[in-house]
């Protein structure tokens, strides 16, 4: 199956009828696992297949149920414990882990697309952060990647000329520059 292909993920889905919302899910689960196909494909594909609204609903939730699965499989094989004598080396006390800081860290992570989505996972399960502060934060930082790619995503292969696809690619990357520029602003603002 060719998930780098908008068209071969419509076929994929399509196929299986009634069950294509229950299919798209458990593939948005597996690509916030092991990002082995692309989100914003798959977020295209759903706005074209489910609409906007569904579409949109079926990325965020099957997102953040995959990054919920990663975040648990790391603390039921007991990782974190395995890597807590290297904390205790270095210094890093989990207890000491500020429960504001790490939800503010998750939800800039997750609204600039630059850190792998099952780093940020795996990070927040081995670095003590508590499951509600993770579900929470990443709740709220998956929304904007939902609504972006599902409705850039849609709107750029449902495009007819050059024109609207550039003035939507440059919708786009402006909207990533502006989040860039915000959260460099309240970074420097935490630390003065």
């Amino acid at each position: 199956m060719e998930f780098y292909n908008y068209t071969h993920v419509i076929a994929y889905v399509n196929q299986f009828g009634a069950y294509a919302p229950l299919v798209f899910f458990l593939l948005f689960v597996i690509q916030a696992m092991l990002p082995v196909f692309p989100y914003v494909i798959l977020a295209a594909a759903g706005g074209f297949l489910f609409g906007f609204q569904q579409g949109i609903l079926l990325a965020w939730s099957g997102a953040l149920s995959g990054a919920s699965l990663a975040y648990w499989i790391c603390r039921w094989f007991g990782i974190g414990s395995f890597l807590n004598k290297y904390y205790l080396r270095y210094g890093y006390d989990e207890h000491k882990l500020s429960p504001g800081t790490a939800f503010w860290t998750i939800i800039i992570a997750r609204v600039i697309p630059v850190v792998p989505t099952p780093l940020i996972n795996v990070a927040a399960a081995l670095g003590g952060v508590s499951f509600p502060t993770f579900l929470l934060a990443s709740a709220i930082g998956k929304i904007p990647a939902a609504v972006l790619y599902t409705g850039l995503g849609l709107a750029l292969f449902q495009a007819q000329d050059v024109k609207t696809i550039l003035f939507i690619i440059a919708a786009g990357i402006s909207i990533m520059i502006l989040a860039r520029y915000a959260a460099g602003q309240w970074r420097r603002q935490k630390l003065n």
